[in-house]
């Protein structure tokens, strides 16, 4: 890491030392690795310019002020914007007595460049890369280095309409976390739920038209391409299938499949289109309201059991051959609306929506089939007292229809939430992301620490806390529990 050398921490050579000063600057490691290299570059980024510099200790006279630089004339300014929008280092540390790994490290950068290439026209480049590590148990040996690319398109806008085409990241939708109504964004499973919902989607190749009629917006999406959700290394304890224990995630644990599983290949190929929808907006008058129609196809992979092993199952005999899961990803109608409103200081949310395929699976012969399914959220969100803590709380809602001798849940219900508040003058925020099943044994808890007094950059430290009965999400990874030790910035 290379800095100008006023306030420079850890800078690749020595700054040079003035005339008649001798200085006693901090060394630079010989060399770090694993967690006192995380950790020592976490400071560096975290100090404010400066820092560092006013603990030199100088001795003799002081030297003679330094002349000022020529002025130069500027060169020609670039019609480009370059920015590295955001970046995030984290270490993290598994806790359970039953985890199958120690240590599970993850970062992130996305950066992008973009011009103005007159009369209305615009366009962007834009790509990311991702790296995890795992290791120090049975799952040893799990690295993964990824490129991707962000957003990259071409723009043409208009006084009243405005045409987009490219890798784009669309989110519909009112509320977080689980918005009925975002049917047609790409997930991202690297991570299972650990990081906020904006950083949970991926771009797809899409051709959006919006159009603007006063108080109305009219947001058109086609995606050409269908692109399934990202998914981790398939030895991440992160996979949704989990081959060590013979389990897939959102069904309840069955001893005749666990040797199937644990020995199964698995086929995520897909093809095809993703879809598309329309929503419309309107804004103003008190109430906020859309209502959406898509045609879209569910990127998060459903995986069915070939048809060969479940006849040998329903049998009651042993699979001739070794088994293929095969993921699914079933087209649906989506038929939704959303609202928001204001009472005071609080903002009111609702969003709801109606699917004509919700994948399942048949309790007496491991059968793939889809149901109908209707999916509901309502939330509030204010600032009690007027003051910096933001409360936000959301009740939600699934259900399936004509789903009678399911192994997949019938109905569920959650509660979800997030408390935050800045303390000590801003230098300091502590939050609270939360998950609860109400009418089952379902709980995610991530608290939080953060120092955040040199922004755009936060070090944090916090902890991912995961339990709930077998057949529920957080009960899939409650030996996954994590405390992390981090950097990010929004830039």
């Amino acid at each position: 890491m290379t800095k100008d050398c006023p306030g420079t921490f850890l800078q690749a050579a020595p700054c040079p030392t003035p005339r008649g000063r001798r200085t006693t600057a901090p060394e630079r490691p010989a060399s770090t690795s694993g967690w006192c290299a995380l950790i020592v570059g976490l400071a560096a980024l975290a100090l404010p310019p400066g820092t560092v510099a006013e603990d030199v200790l100088i001795f003799g006279e002081p030297d003679e002020p330094a002349a000022e630089p020529e002025d130069r004339p500027d060169a020609d300014p670039s019609p480009w914007r370059y920015r590295l929008e955001r970046a995030q280092l984290e270490g993290g540390q598994l806790t359970a007595g039953d985890r199958s790994a120690d240590y599970s490290h993850h970062g992130t950068a996305e950066a992008y460049m973009g011009r103005d290439l007159g009369s209305g026209w615009e366009v962007r480049l834009g790509a990311r890369l991702d790296g995890h590590l795992q290791g120090g148990g049975e799952r040893s040996g799990v690295s993964r280095l990824d490129a991707d690319y962000g957003e990259n398109w071409l723009r043409y806008r208009a006084p009243d309409w405005r045409l987009t085409v490219g890798t784009q990241r669309v989110l519909w939708g009112r509320v977080d976390e689980i918005p009925p109504t975002d049917r047609l964004s790409t997930k991202d499973f690297t991570r299972f739920a650990l990081d906020e919902m904006v950083d949970r989607r991926r771009t797809n190749p899409a051709v959006r038209l919006e159009l603007y009629q006063g108080d109305w917006d009219i947001d058109m999406l086609f995606l050409p391409v269908f692109r399934e959700a990202e998914l981790p290394d398939r030895d991440s304890i992160w996979h949704p299938v989990d081959r060590e224990r013979g389990r897939l995630f959102g069904l309840p644990e069955d001893p005749a499949l666990v040797p199937v599983i644990q020995q199964a290949r698995i086929d995520d190929d897909s093809s095809g289109d993703g879809g598309g929808g329309v929503r419309i907006s309107r804004s103003g008058a008190g109430v906020d309201y859309a209502f959406t129609v898509q045609r879209a196809r569910q990127s998060q992979p459903y995986y069915r059991v070939d048809d060969a092993t479940r006849a040998a199952l329903a049998a009651g005999s042993a699979p001739a051959q070794r088994a293929t899961l095969h993921a699914e990803h079933p087209r649906s109608w989506v038929v939704g609306a959303d609202l928001a409103t204001e009472v005071g200081a609080w903002t009111l949310r609702a969003e709801a929506a109606w699917l004509s395929d919700v994948p399942v699976t048949r309790a007496a012969d491991l059968r793939y089939e889809t149901v109908e399914g209707f999916d509901w959220v309502v939330g509030v969100e204010g600032f009690p007292g007027d003051r910096d803590f933001r409360t936000t709380l959301q009740l939600a809602g699934q259900h399936l229809h004509d789903a009678g001798g399911v192994l997949d849940a019938r109905e569920a219900y959650y509660l979800t939430g997030e408390l935050e508040n800045p303390f000590l003058d801003h230098q300091w925020r502590g939050r609270l992301r939360f998950s609860a099943g109400l009418d089952r044994r379902d709980a995610y808890v991530n608290p939080e620490l953060a120092w955040t007094g040199n922004e755009p950059h936060e070090v944090y430290v916090g902890l991912h806390w995961l339990d709930g009965r077998e057949d529920t999400a957080a009960g899939f990874y409650r030996d996954n529990r994590l405390l992390v030790l981090g950097w990010r910035g929004q830039f």
